[in-house]
């Protein structure tokens, strides 16, 4: 679809929006420029999921304009946006790319023992005796006032979600599925190289995207 074909189509269908579903239109665009990622196992975004496949075409056709495609994961029940220039890329601390790859391996390993429509949850002591397992700063437990900024900047792009402000050993998270398409990788064997890279090196900050 070229730019004079998206903006026909998106005229047409919006013209024929009510009002309440042009608000809701507009609402769902302005979070998927902010997070990114929405998800229907997310409570609170149930509704939103089914309004972007409900009117599929009207997002299509609008983000086509602004150079952004719509991505539509529906075995994952996952959207996200990718800019075209990949113009939307983002710049990670060391911390938090190592947190997004662990706990892709936590929910790999959880994903295959539950059914369809359970959630994929972890204790946070999990991730500590993951990181322990590579050699995270020589099996030191990562300190809170890195993990704790690390795990509320997943909570806000939709990868995670925990109540225990305290960050206990028991502590319960909940992992999307919006954490397979951040990682961008084939398999978790490329997810394990990339940790043992990460822990070979000495930088604090490691270009990622929240978008792949």
């Amino acid at each position: 679809m070229n730019k004079s074909q998206a903006i026909k189509q998106f005229n047409e269908a919006y013209q024929n929006f009510k009002e309440g579903e042009k608000s809701n239109f507009s609402r769902i665009v302005n979070k998927l420029y902010q997070v990114n990622l929405l998800t229907k196992k997310k409570p609170g975004d149930q509704n939103d999921y089914r309004f972007i496949l409900a009117y599929k075409d009207v997002f299509e056709s609008f983000f086509e304009l602004t150079d952004f495609s719509l991505n539509i994961m529906r075995a994952d029940e996952v959207v996200f946006i990718q800019n075209e220039n990949y113009f939307n890329h983002m710049r990670l601390r060391k911390t938090e790319s190592i947190l997004i790859l662990v706990i892709r391996i936590l929910y790999q390993r959880k994903k295959d023992l539950i059914t369809l429509d359970e959630h994929v949850e972890i204790y946070l002591s999990e991730i500590h005796d993951e990181l322990t397992r590579i050699g995270y700063l020589d099996n030191k437990r990562i300190t809170k006032d890195k993990l704790k900024p690390g795990l509320s900047f997943l909570r806000n792009y939709n990868l995670i979600d925990y109540i225990d402000k305290g960050l206990h050993d028991d502590a319960r998270i909940k992992i999307y599925p919006t954490i397979l398409y951040v990682t961008n990788m084939d398999s978790i064997k490329h997810v394990v190289d990339r940790l043992e890279s990460y822990m070979e090196g000495g930088s604090e900050d490691i270009e990622e995207t929240d978008e792949d």
